[in-house]
């Protein structure tokens, strides 16, 4: 006998609060642009602040409004899957409709090396904030907007490789039996928020799509960091360009 309620059942209710009544209750009436950066990373805020004129609020998550280019970029709300379905929910009750997803990842494939880009086509939700949206196990993004972020990479002449990632909610628990099984499935890379995300931009009608950029290798079924190293923040740098330019139609 299980005493959890069925997930596959939830997915079809309605809740009881909602981002709408929560912003109401915290008297937030703000309106954002309808496209997003999302970011888990603090290491980028930097780099993206220089890059515009932005306009700062805070809620649940730091949010920086760029009103000339009509986006915002969002960071500091966390990491992992509960943490981006609460700045994600919040986001698209303020306006938010189209977001690019950019972030850290570990490789699991030994073409997928430290620094490299991943343009992410599908999410594993080995996480447990994802079945309650919907009941798929396997999560795609925006087919639209992630053709929209790939032109974007090859015209600026950026190296890429798309697959799809395994998201975990325990990052100390990724073990090596994990990392052969998903090898063999030709899953690229391993991170903490994509499938959630996908979840929730599916069950919510709004388009996001992913890309990653490789700090640490676990292919060799042992754990390699690379985090600091010049190349990731330069790739992440380029990365977050073409993000720009995906949601600004250039």
């Amino acid at each position: 006998m299980t005493l959890l309620f069925p997930k596959k059942q939830k997915t079809r209710l309605k809740e009881l609060s909602g981002a709408k009544n929560y912003l109401a209750h915290l008297r937030c009436a703000l309106k954002l642009p309808p496209k997003a950066i999302i970011c888990p990373l603090s290491s980028l805020t930097k780099y993206a602040l220089s890059q515009g004129k932005f306009k700062h609020y805070n809620c649940e998550a730091d949010i920086y409004v760029e009103e000339q280019k009509g986006f915002c970029y969002v960071t500091g709300f966390g990491v992992g899957a509960p943490a981006m379905a609460m700045a994600l929910e919040v986001l698209i009750a303020l306006g938010v409709r189209e977001f690019v997803l950019v972030g850290l990842a570990g490789s699991l494939q030994p073409e997928v090396l430290s620094s490299d880009i991943v343009l992410c086509c599908g999410a594993l939700a080995d996480e447990g904030t994802s079945a309650h949206y919907v009941p798929q196990e396997f999560l795609k993004p925006s087919a639209s907007l992630t053709k929209k972020l790939a032109s974007a990479m090859k015209k600026s002449h950026m190296d890429y490789h798309i697959g799809p990632t395994w998201t975990t909610d325990a990052m100390f628990r990724e073990t090596a039996a994990e990392v052969a099984h998903y090898q063999k499935r030709n899953i690229l890379t391993v991170e903490m928020e994509a499938s959630a995300f996908f979840a929730i931009c599916a069950q919510k009608k709004t388009k996001g799509a992913a890309a990653f950029v490789i700090s640490d290798e676990l292919y060799r079924l042992q754990w390699e960091p690379h985090f600091g190293e010049k190349a990731i923040f330069q790739n992440l740098y380029a990365l977050y360009h073409a993000c720009e330019r995906t949601l600004m139609g250039k």
